[in-house]
């Protein structure tokens, strides 16, 4: 598979970026337009875009979620990526990053799921937050960190 898989925090910004509403400081704008471009360049090289069905779960979990939100949520992610589902590989690998660390048992669950979904398929796991991963010791599991707002402004 000559893909990427995002992580939920790069979805985010992508789904921000779609709101009629102003991004609220300069980091969000930043942080949006990264995440456009970026979905832009994977497409233009035509890579597959993908994301965990976690992540979808991360995105349609909250208990205030408005009705639009949800559609947007439904209506744009298929229009250019594919979700990749858990299988029993995917929650063996979990398992094994789980049994690594009591902090990914305990705070980083769905982490853990998505980095071995990312494992699994040998895809690189693009990520704004690679300190979320911080606790996986697998070697092959390449974390990319597509755009840095600090970095970027020198901070």
């Amino acid at each position: 598979m000559s893909g990427v898989l995002l992580d939920t925090n790069i979805a985010v910004d992508f789904l921000r970026s779609q709101r009629k509403s102003r991004p609220k400081n300069e980091k969000a704008v930043f942080d949006q337009q990264s995440a456009v471009t970026l979905i832009e360049q994977l497409i233009q090289d035509d890579r597959d875009i993908l994301f965990s069905v976690v992540t979808l779960k991360e995105l349609l979990q909250y208990p205030y979620i408005s009705c639009e939100e949800e559609e947007r949520i439904n209506k744009i992610l298929p229009m250019f990526s594919t979700v990749l589902p858990l299988d029993e590989r995917i929650g063996r690998i979990a398992a094994l990053y789980s049994r690594e660390s009591a902090e990914y048992r305990e705070k980083h669950i769905e982490d853990c799921y998505i980095a071995a979904t990312a494992a699994a398929y040998r895809l690189p796991l693009y990520t704004k937050n690679p300190k979320d991963f911080e606790y996986v010791k697998d070697p092959s599991l390449n974390i990319v960190v597509p755009y840095d707002y600090r970095r970027a402004n020198g901070i």
